[in-house]
């Protein structure tokens, strides 16, 4: 029997042995570069505690923090863009009076009551800054909750908003066939009340006071002894009431008032449905301060005690 051929074939391997890479394919690369954004990192931080005011940090902070827009720092350039309506564009010089807006200027009469206002009328230049950039916020968060709500949309017709050295004032008015007030009533209308729902709860969400005002046309109203100064201070009463059904703190209320048709909106018209409005002012930390020291130069010692 012939033996078997394939007992003594010659079996050959090969194998493919890759060339060791000393540099293990860049990988190396990626670390280094994780290492020296991590570097920058750290330094870019080291610098801005170093460099910056605590109340600019607490903006910073807050910038990364928020969840509301109402929170966030923004500068003027986003809301610096065309007038509307809804948002009117200050002026470059509201915008240095409204800077500025925040110091009172405390009477020289002497003693303690100088140093008193002094003291409550002068406002840091850095919680001026974030004074009005919590306005300026407010004022873009009012106009996109307004915008985002279909039924609203065609009410931003009645809104007017601007910055001013006072705060930030939103004037609701009157238009030709859509009323706020029936004409002699203090009530509010649906629309009003749904107006003063959106604005009120934006105005929970900052700590600034807040300034009611009622105002009228010329048109007069006979009634008795009941006229326009009673007519104008009912609405803003009840636009106030509105305003903390939505939210506001009644202590945040800082002033409601009534004032008729001595403040139209347009003076030339003294009979156009724009002037029947409520207007609605968040103040600044500066002007309420140089108030109350105001009257509180005007108390008695013993009140002030």
């Amino acid at each position: 029997m012939s033996a078997d051929p394939g007992r003594n074939r010659t079996i050959i391997v090969k194998r493919h042995t890759a060339a060791h890479d000393d540099h293990h394919g860049g990988q190396w690369k990626i670390a280094y570069a994780d290492f020296v954004t991590a570097m920058m990192a750290f330094f870019l931080v080291m610098w801005l505690l170093s460099s910056t005011t605590e109340a600019q940090r607490e903006g910073i902070a807050r910038f990364f923090t928020s969840s509301s827009l109402l929170h966030l720092p923004s500068g003027t350039g986003l809301l610096d863009g065309g007038a509307s309506v809804l948002v009117g564009a200050p002026s470059r010089q509201e915008q240095t009076e409204a800077t500025d807006g925040g110091q009172a200027e405390a009477p020289t009469s002497g003693g303690g009551a100088t140093e008193e206002s002094s003291a409550a009328g002068q406002v840091a230049p850095d919680r001026q800054r974030l004074d009005t950039q919590r306005l300026e916020a407010m004022k873009a968060e009012i106009e996109r909750q307004v915008a985002s709500n279909a039924e609203l949309r065609e009410a931003a017709q009645n809104i007017a908003v601007e910055m001013t050295p006072e705060g930030l004032r939103l004037q609701i008015f009157d238009r030709e066939g859509a009323p706020l007030f029936a004409p002699g009533s203090p009530e509010p209308s649906p629309r009003l009340a749904r107006i003063l729902g959106i604005v009120g709860s934006v105005l929970a969400s900052i700590p600034n006071e807040v300034a009611v005002a009622g105002h009228t046309d010329a048109q007069p109203l006979v009634r008795g002894a009941y006229g326009n100064w009673e007519l104008s201070a009912d609405r803003a009463n009840n636009a106030r009431r509105g305003l903390e059904r939505a939210g506001l703190p009644p202590a945040r209320i800082f002033r409601v008032e009534g004032k008729a048709s001595a403040e139209p909106m347009l003076p030339d018209l003294p009979h156009d449905p724009r002037n029947r409005r409520i207007t609605v002012t968040v103040l600044r930390a500066g002007v309420v301060a140089a108030a109350r020291a105001a009257a509180a130069r005007g108390a008695p010692p013993e009140a002030r005690r």
